[in-house]
């Protein structure tokens, strides 16, 4: 069994920083009436709110959690019963993602359905949906999975064969640690908590490629 989990990903409500007394974040300036009322920080969509935000080069980038989920949820270990996957975001929040869950194929439809679950804590069924906990850092999630091994994949790890590292997946339980940034390193303390570090290569690769390399990978 294997817990696949993407870590520090750049996803968040609109900071309100712009608000002027209102309860919702300011997403005004978005003249395109699809994307008006988006709450899900986009680098695209909320240019304007960006600006001058702390770190801004890699926040909002909810597009990396939405191709990571697409791969991770379509894959045939997922459907086989071998894969469970979630999500730590960069403000120490944590989604479990449904065995059952698919996420929709529309990034629109999606950012929107992600934003209910960041209003409301739970986004459909338990098995099928998106649940929320605003409670949990990522070593409170590892402690809780209990795995045999945490593992996590960085450019600065030990390189070695991901194929040979994921084998014992299938007598024991290892979690597995991705970035969900666009650059940098990780924020959370993911080198104390991982009992080794794992590179796949010299070559700088995308949140999806590393995604599609560790499914490949799993026995």
């Amino acid at each position: 069994m294997i817990s696949l989990i993407l870590v520090d990903a750049e996803i968040e409500r609109v900071p309100m920083r712009c608000s002027e007394g209102a309860s919702l974040p300011r997403v005004c300036d978005v003249e395109d009436n699809e994307l008006h009322g988006i709450i899900v920080l986009d680098s695209y969509i909320h240019k304007h709110v960006l600006e001058g935000l702390e770190q801004a080069e890699r926040r909002g980038r909810p597009d990396i959690v939405h191709s990571f989920l697409l791969l991770a949820q379509g894959s045939r270990a997922c459907a086989e019963g071998k894969l469970r996957s979630y999500i730590h975001t960069r403000g120490d929040e944590v989604v479990l993602v449904g065995s059952g869950y698919r996420p929709e194929q529309s990034y629109v439809d999606f950012l929107r359905s992600f934003g209910e679950l960041l209003e409301n804590g739970t986004m459909g069924e338990s098995k099928t949906g998106l649940q929320l906990e605003r409670e949990m850092n990522l070593r409170a999630l590892v402690g809780r999975l209990r795995a045999d091994k945490v593992i996590a994949l960085a450019p600065s790890g030990q390189q070695r064969d991901l194929r040979e590292v994921l084998r014992g997946a299938e007598d024991h339980h290892l979690v597995v640690i991705i970035g969900g940034f666009p650059e940098g390193d990780f924020r959370s303390p993911v080198y104390e908590i991982a009992d080794e570090a794992i590179s796949l290569g010299e070559e700088l690769l995308t949140v999806p490629d590393v995604t599609s390399q560790v499914l490949l990978s799993i026995p």
